[in-house]
């Protein structure tokens, strides 16, 4: 719908008053493309009332709704229900080895495995490769029903050879236990033109009670808006193109229920930042009258209350990211502070990954970054700056996932108070070389 009614046109959302009763919900709609679920219930606690006007703005038709998408990933059709859990299991680099040799010649099963024949062994091969999964299908796994159907075995074979690679190290069965019929989508508000087009003209008529600078907050100007997700658009293993959005804002909303985490503080979600700077040789020198420019855009910008101090806080969520991009995104980290913060503010980058394995590997990366900060702190931008690691798992689990005792922490050394600062972005031959130069994690 993109025509106004009467209702629409009389509608002001409370911002003729001092106290907009829409504000706080129109905020976190405009915040992020599609609002899911899980970060409206988070926003809800921390700003009562605001589920209240997310409804209330969707019944007046200026908020597009679509419900969970509950889908059989083995059919690829909507589902009423989900079903029970299941293990999950991928091929190991093993695995994935004997697939690829038994592609180019099935005798490598019948040798690996004496007693199967020929038919068989086409049918293991078949299962074996439903298994070798790529990513980002690799980090759900496959069911043992799942596989037989493609393998086109009968499920009762399956579950035999299943057990059998797993036990000779061809399979892995995962950690986390998933349904075949499952939410790959939560439910999810986003804005409409309908919208924008009521608040440019609500702010135009009352100047003097709407906020200063919300049709540049808000984009109102925007000409393209987003439409229903496509069930089509579902990999066979559930993966979406909309998993790291869920994700990122699933680790937000555990952030925002914080007491640490500043209430009507900043919350900006992937804010397009641009930097200026000058390039010298191998390096883009952060220079506020620089000529030239990087992009910075963060998963997340929050405002963090430590020992009542605000901290400016940086959240990345770390999917599918090297840590040589890792890197980039701490060199962008302090281009940007250097440029857009005071220099007494002290601040805060939060890499969030998927796995306490993983995590393990950023910690090591921020370990070395503090470590060449300190043979170069006319790098540093002079703020009081901490990197921090920790897992999703490790954010779900906390009661308070700010409290420091579930992350990682270094302080990066910024060295004498007269040094001149001057942060970089490497565009060649970049630092972290020097440290994992055979790592190309």
């Amino acid at each position: 719908m993109n025509r106004r009614s009467f209702q629409h046109r009389t509608e002001t959302f409370g911002l003729d008053t001092k106290d907009s009763w829409a504000l706080p919900a129109l905020r976190l709609a405009f915040a992020v493309p599609r609002v899911y679920k899980p970060l409206a219930d988070a926003w809800e606690t921390r700003y009562p009332g605001s589920r209240k006007a997310l409804l209330r703005l969707t019944e007046m038709g200026f908020l597009s709704y679509q419900p969970a998408l509950v889908v059989d990933v083995r059919s690829g059709h909507i589902a009423s229900h989900p079903a029970a859990p299941l293990p999950r299991y991928r091929a190991t680099a093993k695995g994935k080895r004997l697939a690829s040799a038994g592609k180019q010649d099935l005798r490598v099963l019948t040798d690996r495995f004496p007693r199967t024949g020929k038919e068989s062994a086409a049918k293991v091969l078949k299962l074996l490769r439903a298994f070798d999964l790529e990513t980002p299908h690799s980090r759900y796994g496959l069911s043992v029903p799942h596989a037989t159907d493609i393998a086109g075995m009968p499920e009762r074979s399956g579950r035999w050879w299943v057990r059998h690679l797993l036990e000779k190290g061809y399979l892995a069965e995962l950690d986390e236990r998933l349904a075949d019929v499952r939410e790959v989508v939560p439910a999810h508000w986003r804005v409409t033109r309908v919208l924008c087009r009521q608040l440019e003209d609500v702010v135009n008529a009352f100047p003097a009670t709407a906020p200063p600078g919300l049709k540049v907050e808000f984009r109102l100007n925007r000409t393209r808006f987003l439409a229903d997700i496509d069930p089509a658009r579902i990999g066979i293993t559930g993966a979406t193109d909309f998993d790291h959005d869920i994700e990122t804002q699933n680790v937000l909303a555990h952030l925002l229920v914080s007491p640490r985490c500043a209430v009507g503080g900043v919350f900006n979600v992937e804010p397009r930042i641009t930097l200026p700077g000058r390039v010298v040789r191998n390096t883009l020198m952060f220079d506020a009258d620089g000529g030239d420019s990087a992009f910075y855009q963060p998963d997340a910008e929050l405002r963090e209350i430590h020992e009542g101090v605000t901290h400016r806080s940086v959240v990345e969520y770390e999917r599918f990211q090297t840590r040589r991009d890792a890197w980039s995104h701490i060199e962008r980290f302090m281009g940007w502070l250097h440029i857009m913060a005071l220099p007494a503010e002290p601040a805060i980058l939060r890499f969030v990954v998927d796995t306490d394995l993983r995590a393990r590997s950023y910690v090591e990366l921020v370990e070395a970054f503090a470590d060449w900060m300190l043979d170069h702190p006319g790098r540093h931008p002079g703020n009081p700056v901490t990197l921090a690691v920790t897992s999703v798992k490790r954010v779900e689990a906390a009661g308070d996932p700010l409290e420091s005792v579930h992350w990682s922490y270094i302080d990066v050394p910024a060295g004498r108070a007269d040094t001149a600062r001057r942060p970089v972005l490497s565009l060649q031959d970049t630092p972290y070389d020097e440290y994992f130069a055979r790592d190309r994690r």
